[in-house]
């Protein structure tokens, strides 16, 4: 199990179903990768009693995989953004979506998991979001630094 409660975000990082904010981007670290995931483990509901009350302990790493049909990153060629970054917006740069540049990816789907990595100069950081059948987004942290 990961402790997912402790952030070691000096500044916040705000994902929605549109757009992230991360105040954490500087000039030595503006990246981002998200990956699409797959649920593994189906009692992974957040909406469910048992999730909400245990969350903070919840192994998103054996819960979730991988899924190769969408994996997107922007590795800061540009120089760094304090702003909102868009996902259904032109940015003023391209994603590499599955190794094709694209201005845009889209919002993040509804009903779908992603892991949002690369936030911090910590890159055993993560950030696990379910976006809902409304759009919107739950967003858990993971710290494996200690681990």
């Amino acid at each position: 199990m990961f402790w997912t409660d402790f952030v070691p975000e000096k500044n916040r990082i705000e994902i929605t179903n549109e757009f992230i904010i991360n105040d954490n981007w500087d000039e030595y670290n503006h990246a981002i990768l998200i990956d699409k995931m797959i649920v593994l483990d189906n009692r992974l509901d957040v909406f469910s009693n048992g999730f909400i009350k245990n969350s903070h302990y919840w192994d998103f790493e054996n819960s979730l995989e991988k899924d190769n049909s969408f994996t997107c990153s922007y590795w800061g060629n540009e120089s760094y953004i304090k702003d909102k970054i868009y996902f259904d917006k032109n940015n003023g740069w391209n994603w590499n979506v599955n190794g094709i540049e694209k201005p845009t990816i889209g919002k993040l789907e509804n009903g779908t998991w992603y892991k949002f990595s690369n936030l911090l100069m910590n890159t055993k950081y993560y950030k696990y979001v379910y976006v809902d059948s409304i759009g919107k987004t739950h967003v858990f942290s993971v710290n494996k630094a200690n681990y």
